[in-house]
């Protein structure tokens, strides 16, 4: 690698991009020179006290991003017309942007993509949706699994993760602790649903090379604790819900299966599965699945080499490599 270093914004100190700045701030190759978030309590302190370093970095917390940089970090919602207008600004800025946006995985909204995507080349940089969910353990990964191959009829993609060990918001966000009818309401009103496995679907057809004839609509049931559990945040009584299951299907030339289950107390089953069927059958198992917020952080920050080579425009995982860095 060059050993110039290259210049990063995180743009967004929630927990997740705290724990990007932090991986950040270890790379030799990293000069993190901004931090940029709206909470009035962050703006003005130093960004070692906001993600609790322990030391200062000398990086203030800002409202706006300061100066050009080379790669912005980017992670502040999940839904893409929520952060399109922070996108178009930072394109505009001449910044590659890594985003954690779930729904810009894929971008299903051709609006949205074709006007980034126009913007992104108007200013010769790249845009990236990328994590390891959507992003990695049920795309990408995917994926990468089939190239030995030669022929692929059917894929299934199971994540079960222990919430038990993830940041607050995703345990309250999986319904952990709800009575079965409040979860179901919570369903309905869009508020529990993990953002991002139909584009993960999508984005695994396309990269086989296929559109498929039917696309389910996402299911999503409760799972119901059998007994009591208790997270650092949390106490879930039996009976109540521990968490969600959601499943999606896209059937055609290959079909496809994606199913996450994410609730407290999965210790003992978390896993992360890939089932090819076709020639050769392969299965792959991850015991104890891959840690998602860590892992967000390492997709982000290991995709900056990479997203600073490639082309211009708004790429998927699909269009580029991936590896520790």
């Amino acid at each position: 690698m060059n050993t110039k270093q290259v210049t990063v914004a995180q743009y967004g100190i929630g927990p997740i991009g705290a724990e990007i700045a932090r991986l950040l701030l270890t790379k030799p190759w990293v000069k993190l020179v901004a931090a940029v978030d709206i909470d009035p309590g962050k703006i003005g302190k130093d960004l070692g006290d906001v993600i609790g370093l322990g030391r200062q970095t000398g990086v203030k917390v800002t409202k706006d991003l300061p100066s050009k940089v080379d790669v912005v970090c980017h992670s502040t919602a999940s839904r893409m017309r929520e952060v399109d207008g922070q996108l178009k600004s930072l394109l505009e800025s001449g910044a590659h942007v890594i985003s954690t946006c779930e729904e810009l995985s894929f971008p299903l909204d051709k609006q949205i993509r074709e006007t980034l995507d126009a913007v992104a080349k108007a200013n010769k940089v790249t845009l990236l949706g990328t994590g390891v969910n959507p992003g990695f353990v049920m795309d990408k990964l995917p994926l990468t699994l089939t190239a030995v191959c030669q022929e692929v009829t059917a894929l299934e993609i199971i994540r079960i993760q222990n919430a038990s060990t993830r940041r607050e918001p995703l345990q309250r966000k999986v319904g952990a602790g709800m009575t079965v009818d409040e979860f179901r309401k919570a369903v309905d009103a869009g508020k529990i649903k993990h953002m991002g496995l139909k584009e993960s679907l999508i984005l695994v057809g396309h990269g086989l090379g296929v559109e498929f004839d039917t696309v389910s609509d996402e299911n999503i049931q409760p799972i119901v604790a059998d007994r009591e559990i208790v997270t650092k945040y949390l106490k879930v009584a039996p009976g109540q819900v521990a968490g969600v299951h959601q499943t999606i299907e896209g059937t055609g030339q290959i079909n496809v299966r994606l199913e996450l289950r994410m609730y407290v107390g999965a210790e003992a089953v978390a896993a992360d599965k890939v089932i090819v069927k076709g020639i050769p059958d392969l299965e792959m198992v991850i015991k104890d699945g891959v840690h998602g917020d860590r892992a967000t952080a390492a997709m982000v920050v290991n995709a900056i080499p990479r997203v600073m080579k490639a082309t211009p425009g708004v790429l998927t995982m699909d269009d580029i490599p991936v590896s520790f860095r």
